[in-house]
């Protein structure tokens, strides 16, 4: 199945025009966690606001099927 991962934040809206064939929901929600990551990595080191901004997951129909945050990726504890 092909899920399609948008990044939405306060200020903006990235559409992810190809998306990437995996096997599951559950993968495509572990292949946004991972993206987060890296990216909050670099946003932190870019000195950038994190909150906010988020993974919209979505079907080919367009339907956004699950929502990843980058703050909820981020252990703080």
């Amino acid at each position: 199945m092909k899920f399609y991962f948008h990044v939405r934040d306060i200020e903006s809206y990235d559409e992810d025009v190809e998306g990437t064939e995996l096997s599951s929901l559950s993968a495509a929600v572990e292949e946004a966690r991972q993206s987060a990551r890296e990216m909050v990595a670099e946003l932190v080191l870019q000195d950038a606001l994190v909150d906010g901004r988020r993974f919209e997951i979505a079907d080919e129909t367009g339907d956004i099927l699950e929502t990843v945050t980058f703050k909820e990726v981020v252990r703080m504890e």
